[in-house]
């Protein structure tokens, strides 16, 4: 009896199973049945005051204390058996301030960011194998403003753009590849995993935001026909960046505010409510713990992150 009850879920492409992909998982390798329509909305809270340097915590030299909530709004349709895609749009607000000798700077930056186009297909079909296996590729658009309405860095750096991470865009498109695999261990547990490669090339003011290889792995499970728990590693690996144009040595040593190099990993704990015993809506919550670090230079991060995720499916 249990085999046909997961037999059951397999055939539905893993969207009639009441057990969801973890909140960070990208989805592993799901797909959506063909002329299926999801709309997603995820929103992701977070606060930068702690400076780190390898794999140390070191002092805030510049009082940095900084504030990012970003809402991302995800449309996903099937186009076929195997095969769908998924257009992300965010909108971001970044409030920073920080203590840059005897300048005091701050930032109030909001707007639209850079969009994101991808396509999944599924060459390892759940109901064959037992497991499924996608591959993805996609590119970030430029559709972010990195114009001059955007603060200026402190008066000691006259001439120069702000530095690029508070801007809502880069000004330069981004190429993107994926691998997911998603198993349904029993009708309510399953495991999804998800790595992406982002090559940039050089951004607006000559900036390079260096290549980008994350990689999430999830567990969840259905204690009841309309809760899920679970339990995610959140990692990822960045490459050196250059803020070319935009500063010189000396300068980039005082800032605080830099795009990430190094590498990082979360641990996310999560919950998740089915209202109808279904994922037609579901809705969770999840906070992201910082778990181990190897940053390349002086550079904040987030010691937690929220995550709220609202999912419906047409």
């Amino acid at each position: 009896m249990k085999k046909v009850v997961i037999a059951s879920l397999i055939g539905g492409v893993l969207l009639q199973a009441q057990v969801l992909p973890g909140i960070n998982s990208k989805g592993g390798a799901m797909t959506l049945p063909e002329s299926k329509l999801k709309m997603g909305l995820k929103h992701i809270y977070m606060t930068r005051n702690s400076m780190y340097n390898g794999t140390k915590e070191v002092p805030n030299q510049q009082n940095l204390d900084a504030t990012a909530n970003v809402t991302v709004l995800v449309l996903r349709y099937g186009v076929s058996k195997n095969f769908d895609v998924r257009v992300a749009l965010p909108y971001k607000q970044i409030e920073a301030t920080a203590q840059l000798g005897s300048n005091s700077v701050a930032i109030d930056n909001k707007g639209i960011g850079d969009m994101l186009v991808m396509g999944r297909y599924v060459i390892l079909p759940m109901k064959e194998y037992g497991y499924q296996l996608s591959i993805g590729a996609g590119v970030k658009l430029p559709t972010g403003s990195t114009d001059n309405g955007f603060k200026k860095a402190p008066p000691f750096a006259q001439n120069t753009n702000t530095p690029l991470p508070t801007q809502m865009g880069t000004g330069a498109f981004e190429y993107k590849a994926e691998v997911g695999v998603s198993k349904l261990i029993t009708d309510d547990m399953r495991v999804d995993f998800n790595t992406m490669y982002t090559y940039r090339p050089k951004a607006e003011n000559n900036y390079d935001f260096g290549n980008e290889l994350s990689y999430d792995l999830s567990f969840t499970a259905a204690v009841t026909d309309k809760i899920n728990l679970g339990i995610e590693y959140n990692g990822k690996y960045n490459s050196d960046t250059d803020m070319g144009e935009d500063t010189n040595p000396i300068l980039r040593s005082k800032l605080p505010f830099k795009a990430f190099s190094g590498t990082v990993g979360y641990v996310t704990p999560e919950i998740e409510f089915v209202p109808f015993g279904k994922p037609k809506v579901h809705v969770g919550v999840g906070v992201s713990f910082l778990a181990h670090y190897n940053v390349a230079e002086y550079q904040p991060l987030e010691k937690q992150r929220f995550v709220f995720r609202l999912g419906y499916l047409f």
